[in-house]
């Protein structure tokens, strides 16, 4: 006596057994396994005010130029310059703190805020200036865990610390570490050429560029001479 399995009920052992082989994709994928994203931090530094109408050194210049190089390449912020004041002397506070901005925005920062505060209250102190640049890190993995150890499995899926290096290494070398998490504007000649492109076609005309001309050349007769 023969004993036959209803086609349904075999193809729902066959999905069973499919799913409980499948593997966890995040397993095969090191953009999910080992994610990449971006913080935002601040990088804080303190200059003191020059006595007696001293110049501002060549070492606080280069570190306010440096300050400003960070906040070009991943500002995620104003700068904000903080200043300490006895009360009745803000204005020399000020006329400090301006140079201070005035050097940051020759580096090429657009945005710098200046505040006064009592000098000492949960601030810096008197004649003491602290700039502040809000700045973008990257997170990157720790690479060199091996959980599932080093050969394939049932799901065939990779070791664990599989394409960890490479993530690692594009969130160290990215120039701009926000561009981890979001897309930055479109502008200049890509954006403008994007729109010419759409208008063209919106209008049914061509939209590639104009041919060039181009002359047919001759082969060179250079040593030929005596043949």
């Amino acid at each position: 006596m023969s004993h036959r399995v209803p086609r349904r009920a075999s193809a729902a052992l066959i999905v069973l057994a499919l799913t409980a082989c499948a593997a966890d994709m995040s397993e095969h994928d090191p953009r999910i396994s080992h994610p990449l994203t971006a913080e935002q931090r601040t990088a804080v530094a303190v200059f003191d005010r020059p006595g007696d109408g001293g110049a501002m050194t060549a070492f606080d210049r280069d570190r306010l130029v440096r300050l400003a190089g960070e906040s070009l390449r991943r500002g995620a912020g104003p700068v904000q310059i903080t200043i300490g004041a006895k009360p009745g002397e803000e204005a020399v506070e000020q006329d400090f703190a301006q140079t201070l901005a005035g050097v940051l925005k020759a580096g090429g920062v657009a945005d710098v805020l200046v505040r006064t505060v009592a000098g000492g209250d949960s601030g810096p102190g008197v004649g003491a200036a602290e700039i502040r640049v809000p700045i973008w890190v990257a997170v990157v993995p720790e690479c060199g865990s091996f959980e599932r150890g080093i050969t394939p499995d049932q799901t065939n899926a990779p070791n664990s610390n599989w394409g960890c290096s490479v993530q690692r290494n594009r969130g160290l070398m990215v120039q701009n570490p926000a561009d981890l998490i979001r897309a930055r504007e479109s502008s200049g000649r890509d954006a403008n050429r994007s729109g010419d492109v759409l208008g063209k076609y919106g209008r049914g005309e061509a939209t590639g560029s104009a041919a060039e001309a181009i002359k047919q050349g001759s082969t060179s007769a250079v040593g030929s001479a005596g043949k």
